[in-house]
């Protein structure tokens, strides 16, 4: 059984709601207001707060009033972990490499519209409290983490029913014959640029970057972790095609282990949904959060806090609904990590 964590699961690469977070303290910002409870007078009536909170609807309200008690705690606890100021500076970085603030702003819109620059920092700085809360339940060691991952290059051959297609025979052939060419010393990359049909990480000579267990159809994930470093696959069939698949030689492990164990722990994240609600309690009840209204406690506790029942098709559409934003949270993801991510979603 699946609960919705997809409005509140918000960092290790999974956005949350589109709005920022909310620190009570030093993280204020000058623009909040005081609404009070009468918005609007006139001979017809009053509109009041709750007139608008209703417009926009329990579960509106319900998810983000979660979404921010969890933000702000937090960002209490991981206070002393979190360095804001470093996370701000790379975020500078990022829009200054896309041709500054407006270019940036322009890349959001496309990728997810209604996300605002200042929306898009909030959430990544959000995005690191939520990282150091699951790194602290999920904690993967430098030898898991290592055991977990290899950096790969692969070529795809595939199979067409279209008329200018290959055959299944004519893919394998094709396949068979770039292996020769490799083996008697064509440079992988080279072949891989030319001949693969993963247009995505032929792009950059087959290179897949880190490949996760559990990340790739099982034929590939077999043979690529009984490989070698160096060593080059046999042909490898999948549902996709003929894969020949590379082992890099040299797996600069150390300098990539924080993203490796955020991925791992993003993995742990999905296939171990019920445990992050056991967690999500816990922490709940180590500030003593109480959600006063009944109405939002009510959801709340069915929605987030329960682990008995089953999913319901509002919390698999809303699953999904992360599944879709999640892909769109960093605009400056390096080429490998595109590479992999394409590939990966393809099989």
């Amino acid at each position: 059984m699946k609960k919705k964590l997809a409005p509140i699961v918000v960092g290790l690469g999974l956005i949350g709601l589109a709005g920022c977070g909310n620190d009570s303290s030093d993280n204020a910002t000058e623009n909040e207001t005081e609404f009070g409870n009468v918005l609007a007078t006139s001979d017809a009536g009053d509109v009041t707060t709750d007139d608008i909170l209703n417009e926009l609807g329990t579960e509106n309200i319900a998810n983000r009033t979660f979404q921010l008690t969890l933000d702000s705690i937090l960002q209490d606890k991981y206070a002393d972990s979190v360095d804001r100021e470093e996370i701000e500076s790379q975020i500078n970085e990022e829009i200054e490499s896309m041709g500054g603030e407006e270019q940036f702003a322009m890349v959001l819109q496309q990728q997810q519209p209604g996300m605002t620059v200042d929306t898009y920092r909030e959430q990544r700085i959000n995005n690191m409290y939520h990282d150091a809360f699951f790194a602290d339940k999920f904690e993967v060691t430098d030898e898991e983490a290592m055991e977990s991952v290899r950096e790969a290059s692969h070529i795809l051959v595939q199979t067409s029913d279209e008329e200018d297609g290959l055959s299944d025979e004519e893919a394998r052939e094709k396949a068979e014959s770039l292996l020769e060419e490799i083996n008697d010393g064509r440079d992988f990359g080279e072949v891989a640029s030319e001949e693969s049909d993963d247009t995505g990480s032929a792009q950059n000579n087959g290179e897949l970057g880190y490949v996760q267990r559990g990340q790739m159809v099982e034929p590939f994930e077999d043979a690529l972790f009984e490989l070698e470093p160096g060593e080059i696959s046999d042909i490898v069939e999948s549902e996709f095609g003929y894969h020949i698949i590379k082992r890099h030689e040299t797996e600069n492990m150390d300098e990539e282990m924080d993203t490796i164990k955020r991925q791992i722990v993003s993995q742990r994240i999905q296939q171990n949904q019920e445990q992050v609600l056991g967690f999500y309690n816990e922490l709940l009840d180590e500030y003593n959060a109480e959600f006063e209204n009944e109405d939002i406690r009510s959801y709340i506790e069915e929605t987030y806090l329960s682990t008995e029942g089953e999913t319901s098709s509002d919390e698999e559409s809303m699953e999904e609904s992360t599944e879709e934003s999640s892909s769109k949270e960093e605009v400056t993801e390096d080429s490998s990590e595109e590479s992999t991510e394409e590939t990966s979603s393809e099989e």
